[in-house]
Parts: C-alpha cells; structure tokens; sequence
C-alpha cells in the first residue's frame, strides 16, 4: 500500500541555487522510488521560510510548483518570523495529513533509493524514528551494528510517522530555538518505548564548513546556541550535576555565558521552563558534552 510523505525544511536566507539543487535531488529519488513500484504515493514539499524577507516571490512559488508538479506537491510559507529550526518544523506539520513527516534540511542532498530505505524499518511498529546518515561530515555517535539502533536522530535528516510527531508535540521549540531540540525529540520518542534505527545506506549530502584540520567551523550564533541548550538539556534532562556546572562557568564567564544564565533565569521566575524528565537516567545519557558514546575511539 502506498504511503504519504510530507518533507519540510525551513529556510533562512537560503541560496535559491542549493535549494534549487535540493528539489531536484528529492525529485529524482521520488522518481526512482516510483519507477521501481515502491512505497510512496502522494509527496508534498513544504519549506517554511524564517528569512527577515521573503526568498521566493509568489511567480516563483508558481514555477516552482508547475515544475516539479509531477512528482510533489509544494507548499511555502513565509513565517514573517525567525523561528529557529523547532517552531518552524512545528508549524510547518500542524496542517500535515501524511503518513510520514521527513524532516531535512533545506539544502541537503538525497540518495535516490533514500525513500525505501528510510520506510523499510517501519514495518516494525516499535520503531520511531529513522534517521539518514549525512556526509561529508558524519555525526560519530554509536549505533548498534546489527539492529541499527541508535540512542538519538541528527534532525538534518530523518523521519517519523506523523502521528507521533503530533502526539508528542513535535520539537520543544520553547526550550531550543537551535541545537539539541533533535536530541531531546529522539529521548521523548525513547520514552515511549519506540526505537531509533540510523541507516548508514541512506545518504544525504549536508554541506558544512570545514577548516584546515577537517574540523567544524561554527558560526556566532551556532556557537551561542549549542550553549544556550546545553544548559537546558542538562536541566530538562534532570541531569543536575552537569547543570550546576554549565551554569557556574556561565555565570562566571563571558558576556555569552551570562545572556544564558540570564535567559534560564528570567524563564524560571515566569514558571516556563521546560518539565524535568527522566529523574532515573533511563533514557538521557550524558558524555562529557555528547549525548552518545562514540564509534570512534582516540
């Protein structure tokens, strides 16, 4: 039986070339999937644009959609708000009537047997989520070898039923405007009992900076925010230790550190921060700044 996909991004600023790009990519592998009579049957592309100006004008809406009629059905919306990653992929799944939500991000590029890959291990009701492996740049958390589970999902590419998504209320966009929301999705999804597979023969292509050395080159704001929600996980994950210590060195540091303190502090006096979860650390598992061991050893 066929089965409904919507894939949704949300851009912000993004090059209408690599996006471009992108939907040719996700239309190749819907064709590919198709030809070979797979599973997918109706395909909406939405893109949620969190861009200060919008980056298509409604002629390009209408282009784009009259050219990749044939294999989706695109949908765009400007938010007329920075909404960061979580809110957006929020908004954009609360009209979704799919099967599978497949959250990306904009500018990846997929493999053209993605699809089947990324349905095949639902045919198992206990699993949750299935995540993509990306490259160049691959996250190294540990994954089982011979069940492909995996203690969390990247959210640059994976996929959910979507009923889940909207059971559990997506991301906690209130907690994580950027970095750790997909973390703390893949625990809320564990702590339903549901496993997470990770898919090393699904490939997207997901561009990073990298410097001399191979490593990640974050920008200002990746930097304050991979911060901004380390502290909040290590409190909404009832990880008490590790919270008294990013707090200290927050409140003792930089002007960074302290517009962090400052926010977890104004947060709690309003009685907003997020509810404490996993008081028995059976889900949230803490590796110095990881939140998984990882396949490689130094």
């Amino acid at each position: 039986m066929a089965v409904s996909v919507q894939i949704q991004a949300v851009i912000y600023k993004n090059d209408k070339e690599s996006l471009k790009r992108a939907f040719l990519s996700l239309a190749n592998a819907i064709r590919v999937n198709r030809n070979n009579g797979k599973e997918l049957g109706e395909v909406t592309v939405a893109y949620g644009d969190a861009s200060p100006e919008p980056i298509y004008t409604q002629d390009e809406v209408a282009a784009l959609t009259e050219e990749f009629l044939e294999y989706f059905n695109f949908r765009y919306t400007f938010f007329n708000e920075n909404t960061g990653y979580g809110k957006g992929q929020n908004l954009l799944s609360q009209s979704a009537t799919a099967d599978y939500l497949f959250i990306i991000n904009p500018d990846i590029l997929v493999c053209p047997t993605i699809f089947s890959g990324m349905l095949s291990p639902f045919s198992d009701h206990s699993v949750g989520i299935v995540e993509a492996r990306q490259t160049p740049l691959e996250h190294p958390k540990e994954y089982d070898r011979v069940t492909l589970e995996t203690p969390w999902v990247t959210g640059a590419c994976f996929m959910i039923p979507t009923k889940l998504f909207q059971k559990i209320s997506g991301f906690d966009h209130d907690s994580f405007f950027l970095y750790c929301e997909d973390v703390d999705l893949s625990w809320r999804v564990r702590l339903l009992g549901k496993k997470l597979i990770y898919r090393p023969d699904c490939v997207g292509f997901h561009a990073k900076r990298l410097t001399a050395t191979a490593n990640w080159q974050p920008t200002a704001s990746e930097a304050y925010y991979s911060q901004e929600s380390a502290l909040f996980m290590a409190y909404k994950w009832s990880n008490n230790d590790r919270f008294k210590k990013l707090y200290h060195r927050f409140a003792n540091g930089d002007e960074v550190g302290k517009r962090i303190v400052a926010k977890f502090d104004a947060m709690k006096k309003a009685g907003t921060l997020p509810k404490q979860l996993d008081p028995n650390h059976k889900i949230a598992k803490f590796y110095g700044d990881d939140f998984a061991k990882s396949r490689y050893t130094y």
